[in-house]
């Protein structure tokens, strides 16, 4: 590291169109580049000349191209966001998160407006901001966010879905109540702040994969996203597959 650096983060991210689509609706954003139908990894090093580094999952809904337009549109209007810089304070951070989210919810949703046949579109998204203090993660539907820490796996996002608000495991998994493209009065977004600690990891994924593989597997082939791919893919691989996997290799100073 050089004298001006605050913490490395490695990332790995993949898009892979699954078994049974013949489009892929899914987008990552890693580190400033968006990805669709291939895969990316790198280090990035937090400093005081690159001050915020972000990644994103989306996963668009909506028949025609629309999953496609919407998860694209939102990719990219959070790219934009993350260009602009973030706040001094965590509690504006969170505030410019949310208008951030307000925003593209009506981008999505004036696009459609103009478009008839992309009117039924939406997307999740699934995020991670980190600048030298916090960590911010953004949920927007029921693509997940988990943390390894210490060899233990938790889920740090919660589904936006009628299953997870009724607790009811007979309820189709893909009945979600909140996304981007959402009726502005049912609109929302959830932001966590955690502290970027040195030696966790991160995994952010579209439904495609968590529906089909079950927590324990993803714990035990977190490092291997290829076979976590592969693992959806031997269980029908029914949608898009999308993951990104996140290391904090090195400590943030404070």
């Amino acid at each position: 590291m050089t004298d001006n650096s605050i913490g490395k983060i490695s990332y790995y991210a993949v898009s892979d169109v699954g078994c049974v689509r013949t489009n892929n609706e899914d987008m990552a954003y890693v580190a400033g580049k968006l990805i669709r139908d291939g895969e990316t990894k790198g280090e990035v090093v937090l400093s005081e000349e690159n001050p915020v580094i972000a990644f994103a999952v989306a996963d668009g809904m909506g028949g025609y191209e629309g999953g496609e337009v919407a998860s694209e549109i939102v990719c990219r209007s959070f790219s934009s966001f993350i260009k602009k810089g973030l706040p001094k304070e965590d509690s504006e951070t969170i505030e410019a998160i949310k208008q951030w989210a307000v925003n593209a919810n009506n981008l999505v949703l004036e696009t459609g407006k103009l478009r008839p046949e992309l009117s039924e579109m939406g997307t999740t998204l699934v995020g991670m901001i980190i600048d030298k203090n916090s960590l911010f993660i953004i949920n927007i539907g029921d693509s997940r966010c988990y943390r390894l820490r210490n060899g233990i796996l938790k889920q740090l996002s919660t589904d936006h879905s009628e299953r997870e608000r009724t607790g009811n495991p007979n309820t189709p998994s893909n009945l979600i109540y909140n996304f981007l493209g959402n009726y502005p009065k049912d609109f929302f977004s959830d932001i966590s702040i955690y502290e970027p600690i040195s030696g966790d990891s991160y995994l952010f994924c579209s439904d495609g994969l968590s529906d089909l593989v079950s927590d324990e597997m993803i714990e035990e082939n977190f490092f291997n996203p290829q076979k976590l791919i592969e693992l959806a893919k031997e269980e029908g691989g029914r949608d898009n597959i999308t993951l990104i996997t996140i290391q904090i290799d090195e400590p943030l100073e404070t």
